[in-house]
């Protein structure tokens, strides 16, 4: 491992070439919401967000966007550079979905299928912010919403969902998690794209990342991904880990499990 600086950061991040919807896994420091999600699943990752943006490949992360689904309910565009400068305060891991098809030798057809994904998660922006009050307020109902759900699963076991529609918006649903929002927009994506070209819809499976999900997934279960949920699936590939300012490219959750152990 490197420790770097932030200048050598913005150079790493160049080679590391995030891609249009890599998942980007976020540990905040000194949060305690954060700290809340993660003793509630037991995972060191308690934010998710995708990227949607890449910027200008001959510039540096700065100019890389994420779609962030927040705490306070709200759904942003953010810089990618909000959470790779501040070693302070956040560790970001980046984890990309590699499946054969995903990855199609038709170049045009796989950049299409990432435009639809970021295109789902762009809709959902919001376009003005709420007072802070307000905005604070839906925090934390949000918040205990989330955590009641965690803490229900581990003493009952899983509940009887509750039935949405599918034209239900992320937006439009009291508390999802970050992981959810994420989730879902692969999940509608592919679903798009299969019923337009009348493909192979068993490769939906490759697109539910969310473990309790044991046949056709509801907008619930896909709504109620956890960023653990995310970290410990096995059809989305780790690529790097950026902890405390040092950067390192792992292999799989071994080794990214490695690089989080506490010094």
């Amino acid at each position: 491992m490197e420790r770097i600086n932030s200048q050598t950061l913005t150079e790493k991040v160049k080679v590391c070439r995030l891609l249009a919807t890599d998942i980007l896994l976020i540990h905040t420091k000194r949060s305690l919401w954060g700290w809340l999600i993660r003793l509630g699943t037991h995972c060191y990752w308690n934010h998710a967000l995708m990227v949607c943006s890449n910027g200008d490949v001959e510039q540096d992360y700065r100019n890389m966007l994420v779609v962030d689904a927040r705490t306070d309910g709200t759904i942003v565009m953010s810089r990618v550079s909000e959470y790779l400068s501040r070693r302070d305060k956040y560790d970001v891991a980046v984890k990309r979905l590699e499946a054969d098809w995903f990855h199609s030798e038709n170049r045009t057809s796989t950049e299409e299928l990432r435009s639809l994904i970021c295109s789902i998660a762009l809709n959902e922006v919001d376009s003005t912010l709420g007072r802070r009050l307000m905005k604070s307020l839906k925090q934390l109902v949000r918040q205990f919403t989330v955590i009641y759900r965690f803490i229900r699963r581990k003493i009952r076991g899983a509940c009887t969902p509750p039935s949405l529609p599918w034209s239900i918006r992320p937006a439009q649903v009291k508390a999802f998690t970050c992981g959810g929002f994420v989730q879902w927009c692969y999940y509608k994506a592919v679903s798009k794209m299969l019923e337009e070209r009348d493909g192979d819809h068993s490769l939906l499976d490759d697109v539910v990342f969310n473990p309790r999900v044991e046949q056709e997934p509801t907008p619930f279960e896909l709504l109620t991904t956890t960023p653990a949920d995310l970290a410990n699936c096995d059809k989305l590939s780790w690529k790097y880990v950026i902890k405390n300012g040092v950067m390192k490219e792992v292999s799989g959750g071994e080794d990214a499990g490695f690089v989080t152990m506490p010094a």
